[in-house]
């Protein structure tokens, strides 16, 4: 799966400069100079999306580890993100304008330009919805409807999460229907899946099944009926499925190499001032998990590995220290390995799809056998490590002697905790879906940074809006903000966040 066509990708990120920018940066979320979609090869514009939603390095730093990574403590930074302060605005506008001024506009032009009925738009509205669900997760009520509509529509709408999620269901379930395998598909413009239509089904719906489980505790009968029914229609269910963009590693801070990875290693060792949790890197370390050489190293201040730091004796950042302290003494992501520049994005694992179906059948949406789910969920995230060049593969002995340990050996008194522990060390990188199942679910067990910032202590809930809508777009922000319990603060919970 790595990336062809560079060269088509290039001429494109060039067009983009026709229309990317808009004079008003409260209607970021708009092309105000058009109505219609600009007249660009709508297989370019797919591939140009795909690959732009991994390979930005300003997006993943502002949006998934500053905030999201941070927040649900997979990661420890030398961020006042991670001391739960959010005054800094280039940092919280970052993610939100870029999703809208380039993913949201350029999904949303390719959807009206490519042929009604075909299955390059179908995939297009199943990537939108994958791309959109973590904006609606972050923030809560947000544009969507009405969004990247041009001057039609300058100032959208903030839809309830709930409508959008409802959209999103909709949406879904009428494209994973329309897709045809007896009609043409774009092979080499889809960097996903080189136009599988099965696996692009199975995408569908194992997106569905994430769906329905996030609002699995506000709508509990439509979730069953929305879950149970992409389970039985066929989710993610091997290696081969995973939904992942591969890099070569050159042309980095471009579009082949990883954004994450960008972040890591533009800066040098710094890294870029993210550490390892303590609390990932404690459940790693007491649970002997065999992934812990692959996942960190510690490293000197000149680069090199401390090599007095051995393996089970890592430490961790804790989340909300202070900043002046000694970074170096603390656990690195690998840097050959999980932030090297052609490192993989992951958009959707086995592993998830394993454990979003074993917390289903503990749910009773579908029969089966929670413990094999739950299982093949560790030993596809185990596996997952293959996909990145440098990793050496973990022996199915070490993962068998994994299942054996006392917190991890399935016991059904804990399973849900289990279960979700687990989709929290395999969504490391994906912090976007760590955080918005951590706070779905509770889990796993996370004790508050040490710092009070702007959440009282608490671990936030959600992202400010940008001060830029609320300027700019002033009734319909404020209108969202009302609906938010306590205004637009990081404690207010968004619609399905009850747990």
């Amino acid at each position: 799966m790595n990336i062809k066509y560079l060269h088509y990708i290039l001429v494109f990120s060039a067009c983009l400069l026709a229309f990317g920018c808009t004079k008003d940066l409260g209607e970021i979320n708009t092309n105000p100079n058009q109505n219609q979609p600009d007249n660009i090869d709508p297989e370019l514009q797919f591939t140009y999306v795909l690959n732009r939603a991994s390979s930005e390095r300003y997006d993943q730093w502002r949006g998934n580890l500053i905030y999201c990574s941070n927040w649900a403590q997979q990661l420890s930074g030398d961020w006042d993100a991670d001391r739960y302060n959010t005054t800094n605005e280039d940092w919280l506008s970052a993610w939100w304008n870029n999703s809208y001024l380039r993913i949201g506009k350029d999904i949303t032009d390719l959807i009206q330009s490519a042929e009604q009925g075909s299955n390059l738009q179908q995939m297009a509205i199943i990537f939108k919805v994958f791309f959109f669900q973590k904006l609606t997760d972050m923030y809560g009520d947000i544009p969507y409807s009405e969004a990247n509509l041009g001057a039609e529509l300058p100032k959208p709408k903030f839809d309830k999460q709930e409508d959008t999620y409802m959209q999103f269901i909709q949406e879904l379930q009428t494209a994973i229907a329309s897709l045809d395998e007896s009609l043409d598909a774009p092979s080499s413009a889809d960097i996903l899946y080189k136009g599988d239509i099965q696996k692009w089904k199975k995408f569908g719906n194992t997106l569905l099944l994430r769906i329905a489980m996030r609002i699995s505790n506000v709508e509990p009968d439509l979730a069953m009926e929305i879950g149970s029914k992409a389970i039985q229609d066929g989710i993610i269910n091997s290696f081969d499925d995973i939904a992942y963009i591969s890099y070569s590693g050159s042309n980095v801070d471009g579009s082949n190499a990883s954004g994450v990875a960008e972040v890591f290693q533009d800066f040098g060792v710094t890294g870029h001032l993210f550490r390892y949790s303590d609390e990932f890197v404690n459940f790693i370390l007491n649970n002997n998990d065999p992934r812990e050489t692959t996942l960190m190293e510690t490293y000197k201040s000149d680069g090199s590995i401390n090599n007095s730091v051995g393996q089970g004796f890592h430490l961790g950042r804790p989340n909300g220290v202070p900043t002046g302290i000694d970074n170096f003494v603390f656990a690195q992501p690998h840097r050959e390995i999980m932030v090297a520049y052609d490192a993989p994005a992951i958009y959707f694992s086995h592993a998830e799809a394993e454990f979003l179906k074993a917390e289903a059948i503990i749910k009773g949406w579908v029969a089966g056998d929670a413990k094999e789910a739950y299982e093949n969920g560790i030993r596809a995230a185990m596996r997952q490590l293959e996909l990145y060049p440098n990793a050496e593969p973990i022996s199915d002995d070490d993962v068998e002697d994994y299942l054996t340990e006392n917190d991890i050996e399935y016991d059904q008194s804990d399973a849900i905790e289990q279960i979700n522990t687990q989709k929290w060390v395999a969504l490391l990188f994906d912090g976007f879906e760590a955080y918005a199942n951590y706070r779905r679910s509770g889990y796993p067990d996370l004790s508050p940074g040490l710092t009070d910032g702007e959440s009282d202590g608490e671990i936030p809930r959600r992202l400010r809006y940008p001060l830029d809508e609320k300027i700019n777009n002033t009734q319909n922000y404020n209108e969202a903000v009302d609906r938010l319990s306590g205004g637009d603060v990081i404690s207010a919970r968004m619609w399905w966040d009850v747990n």
